[in-house]
């Protein structure tokens, strides 16, 4: 039996009668009837008395109607939910993002999000790379790359610089490079165990190509920063790793004359699948990080707050025996 056969009953009981019943379903008297006689067949019982002035139910009929007003209740409470979820912000929410910037970055974002959106339960897991969002059942993967690829839908949120760093003192004690070429004289600290990189000079269209064998190997920038600044060798940073070091001064940017041609990842995106149904607590998660990036990033501001180490008087071996301490406004 169809589950429109027990709320049809359920309404024709609770209407009193036939002709109250047609009015509220909006259908002639002789339908209901009609219908009622075909639900009595199919059951094998007579389920109303009726007469021309009245109805009642019989005993199974009872029975039968306080079944039918059970799962009534229970497809209108199921009509409620789906409504609820609908239109409010609450459920399940599952985020990936790279361990550096979650960390030092994202985590307060994440806690104010879930104080404003407390009926959100938020599920985060730190990824760096391409993440495969139906396969690791994501609703958003938050992702510094160049190319957030072609089959999703990709929201930017903010730039992200690349620099090489490295604490004062281990340039102190091993010299400042002067161009690309001189990394490969230093301790290098990367992602793999063989990086390839392309710098070319403000002032010119000398493009120069080095690979770097790193002294230092791991796939987390956030640990590689914390390296640089403990005076392990040169690292290859992005700007939200690198913006912390430079304010505290345990590290300096190297190269500043130089640029990458192509950088690891120039942007960070939040990336979703192109699904027509954008779930409510998604949607506010989105607009949440657009308006926290909307004047900037947060590292872009501690960057422009970063105090940076100047050299006076290097070297010919390029070593910096003096600095100087200025503060970026």
């Amino acid at each position: 039996m169809e589950l429109d056969a027990y709320l049809f009953f359920a309404t024709v009981v609770e209407s009193g009668s036939f002709m109250n019943a047609a009015l509220k379903l909006g259908i002639d008297r002789s339908n209901v009837s009609r219908r009622i006689r075909k639900l009595e067949r199919d059951v094998e019982a007579q389920l109303i008395r009726r007469t021309t002035r009245r109805m009642s139910l019989t005993e199974i009929g009872e029975a039968f109607y306080a079944q039918c007003a059970v799962i009534r209740a229970e497809v209108e409470r199921a009509d409620e939910l789906l409504h609820t979820f609908g239109t409010s912000v609450r459920g399940p929410l599952h985020v990936s993002c790279p361990p550096a910037v979650g960390r030092l970055y994202l985590t307060a974002m994440f806690a104010e999000f879930c104080t404003q959106y407390p009926k959100v339960s938020l599920s985060v897991s730190f990824k760096g790379g391409a993440v495969d969002l139906m396969e690791n059942n994501l609703d958003v993967s938050l992702r510094v790359t160049n190319d957030p690829g072609e089959h999703c839908v990709a929201r930017a949120l903010g730039p992200v610089e690349w620099m090489l760093c490295a604490n004062p003192e281990y340039l102190e004690r091993h010299g400042r490079p002067t161009t690309p070429e001189d990394l490969a004289s230093h301790a290098c600290l990367g992602v793999r165990t063989r990086v390839a990189l392309e710098y070319v000079r403000e002032d010119s269209d000398l493009v120069h190509r080095i690979s770097i064998q790193p002294h230092l190997e791991c796939a987390d920038y956030g640990f590689l920063g914390e390296m640089a600044a403990a005076k392990l060798g040169i690292g290859l940073l992005p700007s939200y790793v690198a913006a912390e070091h430079l304010q505290s001064g345990r590290l300096e940017t190297v190269l500043k004359e130089y640029r990458l041609t192509r950088s690891p990842g120039a942007m960070l995106y939040a990336i979703t699948l192109p699904n027509r149904y954008t779930p409510p607590q998604l949607r506010a998660f989105i607009d949440f990080l657009k308006g926290r990036f909307e004047h900037g990033s947060p590292w872009e501001k501690d960057l422009k707050r970063a105090v940076t180490i100047v050299p006076q008087d290097a070297g010919r071996d390029g070593r910096t025996p003096t600095h100087s301490l200025s503060e970026k406004r």
